[in-house]
């Protein structure tokens, strides 16, 4: 019978050493960009054939086969483990393998990237955050990260800005927390009441602002796609800022006390630093396709 808790007991870590780990993230965002070059050179050695269109789906299955080997190693050992969100992450991934362009289909390497940038996520976010909140946050977190990389691709001269692979990012990364919490990995399970302690009840008014700031974010995703080029327009900017502006005001200890709301603060920054994309658009002219 699996009944055993593995608890996990992270190392200390400082304010200054979780951002370092909150801008790990946001690093390898900017190096699943950079990297698309390097698909595409082995897009382009294997040809136009079935092995390039088969090739993320075989380095996404191999993610899956590793992160279910040491789901069964768990198991073997006796310890907790939840197979309906087992079942949910893997479906949640070939899910997202369906939605990329198949004209371009090495653009499903975002599911393996993104459900590998999930698990430093957790891990980053598990020094604050514990349980069912652990996976909620790490969801949150790995879909605005997976905005930010779109962002940036409106940037870079060989790719393109595109609500599609947001969506793809953000399946991939919903299915990443799911198996996380398959694994109940990082999880420190044992120390609830402690963390539980150190933050401040949830009000009513905290969660409307997050609700708004999520459908500010979403009316700027789409603002942003003009096919025909660049945003020549700041108002779509205006609700985003406007929220963030309200909560870093009205809700103070959520926006700089990283041991209060953790994820909130997370998802706050991040949500924030979205703005930057489209003001250096229109200050500084660059080109945004």
């Amino acid at each position: 019978m699996v009944n055993k808790v593995q608890t996990y007991k992270p190392t200390p870590c400082s304010g200054s050493c979780l951002f370092l780990l909150h801008v790990s993230c946001f690093l390898l965002v900017v190096f699943y960009v950079n990297m698309f070059q390097f698909w595409a050179w082995i897009s382009r050695q294997l040809g136009p054939g079935l092995l390039t269109k088969t090739l993320p789906v075989v380095v996404t299955l191999l993610v899956l086969l590793v992160i279910s080997f040491r789901f069964i190693q768990r198991v073997n050992r006796g310890y907790t483990i939840n197979i309906v969100f087992l079942g949910l992450g893997i479906v949640g991934a070939f899910l997202a393998l369906a939605i990329p362009d198949p004209n371009v289909p090495i653009k499903r390497i975002h599911v393996a990237e993104y459900i590998l940038l999930s698990f430093l996520v957790r891990y980053t976010l598990s020094h604050r955050l514990e349980g069912r909140t652990l996976t909620v946050f790490t969801a949150l977190v790995t879909i605005f990260l997976g905005v930010h990389d779109e962002m940036l691709q409106g940037f870079h001269s060989l790719r393109y800005y595109g609500w599609r692979d947001i969506i793809v990012n953000g399946m991939a990364g919903v299915s990443g927390a799911f198996l996380g919490h398959a694994l109940f990995c990082f999880d420190r399970a044992g120390q609830g009441k402690a963390a539980v302690s150190a933050r401040e009840p949830v009000r009513a008014g905290l969660i409307v602002f997050f609700i708004l700031l999520f459908g500010a974010v979403t009316l700027l995703i789409i603002a942003l796609y003009q096919p025909g080029g660049a945003i020549v327009s700041l108002y779509p900017l205006l609700p985003l800022a406007t929220i963030c502006l309200l909560i870093f005001f009205l809700h103070p200890g959520v926006v700089i006390d990283s041991r209060k709301h953790h994820g909130l603060q997370a998802v706050f920054w991040l949500a924030l630093g979205l703005l930057i994309y489209p003001v250096l658009v229109y200050f500084m002219g660059i080109e945004f396709v």
